[in-house]
């Protein structure tokens, strides 16, 4: 309860700031909010405040660092998207990861490694993406912080490599950035400002993150249509259909960006799995689906090097496999978008909200540019389309062939 009560309170805070700042300055026209997305260059880098300083992570526990990090470890991969936003240079304060990003995303670890060539010999303990942390091996790098993922909590907490850690002297930090993301994220930046050195950036990070959230709530407010919308996850992946988000992930998306979840709203609360039959006893009014490059070839492509026609192609394919799936409304209408599934595994989660937020409303949203604001945390200005599509849909009454493998 208290770490829940430190999270809405932080979060009411930013959004508070936002609104006293960002919106009083902005002009007549809402949609000006979330110009500096695309404009506001990131401050100077600077250590702002001395050390030793105390912190407190995401799981409530308050940690002294005696000086500012710069041998970090990467308990999840994809806690490097967090560094990237907030430093010039992540990598010259990155000693090692449990596993490499390529395990999720190799084509976006390539682009990464073209910015960074250090990233493609980072020391990795293991190539797989449920790896036993070895304490020795862990400590053989010389940390001065470890980071984990709040949803490692329990296999960390009271564990030997714990114990290690603090025998040592070793802080160690929990993060969180896809539990709730839209929640989460801007208390995670927020602690890694303070941890870095760099609460600036980390400050103009929240609330430009903050400012488009108030616009898109803003604009909502007005908004009675809640089209129901299937989410699922990663399809192809695991299972063909249909692994959802109830009461998180996704599903804050969905819901933030003016929709319903349709399985939060009738499927049984003891499962997170759909059959396909549920869905056709359940039309979805749309279909979001979460799409990458996985390195096993399978499930839906989305990302970097990945064209529009890719994404349609793919979507065809799904919902010519699922029995009953073309005789959607959804399908028939083009209500069926492919999203990166990345967006809701660092800071990014307001990208995938624009994007959703066009989707399902594009005349009240049509002006929002989330690549523009994916490009802007990204701290890369040359990603854009022409990098890669991270979303894309199925077009209204498909004639799409097509042709399967023998």
């Amino acid at each position: 309860m208290a770490r829940r009560t430190r999270l809405a309170g932080a979060c009411l805070l930013a959004l508070a700031t936002v609104f006293a700042g960002a919106f009083s300055s902005a002009p007549g026209n809402l949609a000006h909010a979330a110009e500096p997305v695309a404009k506001v260059p990131f401050a100077t880098e600077q250590a702002q405040a001395s050390f030793p300083r105390q912190v407190t992570d995401l799981a409530g526990r308050e940690v002294t660092l005696e000086s500012s990090p710069q041998r970090i470890f990467l308990a999840q991969p994809r806690q490097l998207y967090a560094l990237l936003t907030l430093l010039d240079a992540p990598l010259e304060r990155i000693v090692g990861w449990a596993y490499p990003l390529a395990v999720f995303d190799p084509a976006m670890t390539e682009r990464l490694e073209a910015r960074w060539p250090q990233l493609a010999t980072l020391p990795a303990l293991s190539r797989a993406s449920t790896p036993s942390l070895e304490g020795e091996a862990l400590l053989a790098l010389t940390p001065d912080l470890v980071l984990f993922d709040l949803s490692q909590r329990s296999r960390i907490e009271g564990s030997p490599l714990a114990a290690l850690l603090d025998e040592v002297g070793t802080p160690w930090l929990y993060v969180e950035f896809n539990h709730h993301p839209l929640q989460d994220a801007p208390v995670s930046v927020r602690l890694l400002g303070e941890v870095l050195g760099v609460e600036a950036r980390a400050r103009e990070v929240d609330d430009t993150i903050a400012a488009h959230l108030a616009l898109i709530d803003e604009r909502l407010a007005t908004i009675a249509e809640r089209p129901r919308v299937l989410i699922n996850i990663a399809p192809g992946v695991k299972v063909d259909c249909c692994r959802t988000n109830l009461h998180n992930g996704v599903a804050d998306l969905v819901t933030r960006a003016g929709g319903r979840n349709l399985a939060a709203e009738l499927a049984p609360v003891s499962g997170a799995t759909l059959s396909k039959e549920w869905v056709l006893a359940h039309p979805p009014e749309a279909i979001l689906n979460t799409g990458g490059q996985w390195a096993k070839g399978d499930g839906l492509r989305a990302g970097i090097g990945i064209s529009g026609e890719d994404i349609q192609h793919d979507l065809a394919r799904m919902v010519q496999t699922l029995p009953g799936w073309q005789s959607l409304d959804a399908v028939k209408q083009g209500r069926v978008m492919a999203l990166w599934h990345g967006f809701h595994q660092g800071p990014y989660a307001i990208v995938a909200l624009e994007a959703i937020a066009r989707w399902l409303h594009p005349e009240t949203f049509a002006d929002l540019d989330p690549m523009a604001t994916f490009a802007w945390l990204m701290n890369d200005p040359t990603l854009s389309r022409g990098s890669g599509h991270f979303w894309g849909q199925l077009p209204k009454n498909h004639r799409t062939e097509v042709v399967f493998p023998d």
